[in-house]
């Protein structure tokens, strides 16, 4: 039986019955504003403090300074579980743009190979760390950032691939989260959606000048979901499900 983690977000593991899969990839996609990077980086901090699984945030889209100042607002120390070596903050901000300069330079670095090694450079500083503070938790935020650098939809999708199967080659229980496109009945699923072990959806739903707050468990391999549309909301406490009040049938 696969091990269920408590995610440490109000609501989410009664909708998952009881966790996310132990060793999973799971992409969080949602608008900008929708909580994304807070419901993440909520089940790595609430993973440190109350369960002792050590993380790591990979940032593709922003400091170490400014995201603790963000998250210590919702009174996540994660400055402190660095000191405690029970974190760590991995800033890959750097890497795309540095990779992009030399493509800009060399016409040779403009090939699909030298693309990838940077993603392959990524994966295996990810593997060290996990590995020197036994890190059971990883988020990585954000892939859209990150496949800015594939404009080309086949090398998209191939670095896609490539990227989450290296994930779950590490063994360890991931959430990515990226950008929701658009929404509407018709939407185009995304190769990321389909080679993900899961796809959690936060969405902010507009009606009669209202708007609300709506989170959906798409797909979760390894355990039984509820897949009701239902609400949440975002305080200084973190992200709350309401899996009880569903806005919608499934």
């Amino acid at each position: 039986m696969t091990k269920l983690l408590p995610t440490g977000v109000p609501g989410l593991d009664e909708l998952l019955n009881g966790g996310i899969p132990e060793s999973r990839v799971v992409l969080v996609i949602g608008g900008p504003g929708s909580g994304k990077t807070t419901l993440a980086s909520q089940f790595l901090y609430k993973g440190i403090s109350d369960y002792n699984e050590n993380g790591i945030f990979v940032s593709i889209d922003e400091t170490k300074d400014h995201y603790y100042s963000e998250m210590i607002n919702f009174g996540w120390d994660f400055a402190q579980a660095e000191k405690d070596k029970k974190f760590t903050f991995l800033d890959a901000t750097k890497m795309p743009r540095a990779a992009m300069l030399r493509e800009r330079m060399h016409l040779e670095e403009q090939s699909l190979r030298g693309k990838q090694l940077q993603i392959d450079k990524l994966v295996e500083k990810m593997e060290m760390l996990i590995e020197e503070i036994n890190a059971k938790r990883v988020v990585l935020d954000t892939l859209a950032t990150l496949f800015q650098r594939f404009p080309d939809p086949t090398e998209r999708r191939v670095a896609i691939v490539d990227l989450i199967e290296s994930l779950s080659e590490l063994k360890i229980t991931t959430l990515i989260t990226t950008e929701l496109g658009h929404l509407s009945l018709d939407r185009e699923v995304s190769v990321e959606e389909y080679q993900s072990h899961g796809v959690i959806m936060m969405q902010t739903l507009f009606s009669s000048g209202t708007t609300s707050r709506a989170l959906q468990v798409v797909k979760m391999r390894g355990t039984k979901t509820n897949s009701n549309l239902v609400p949440y909301r975002i305080d200084d406490t973190g992200v709350e499900i309401f899996p009880d009040l569903t806005l919608f049938e499934a």
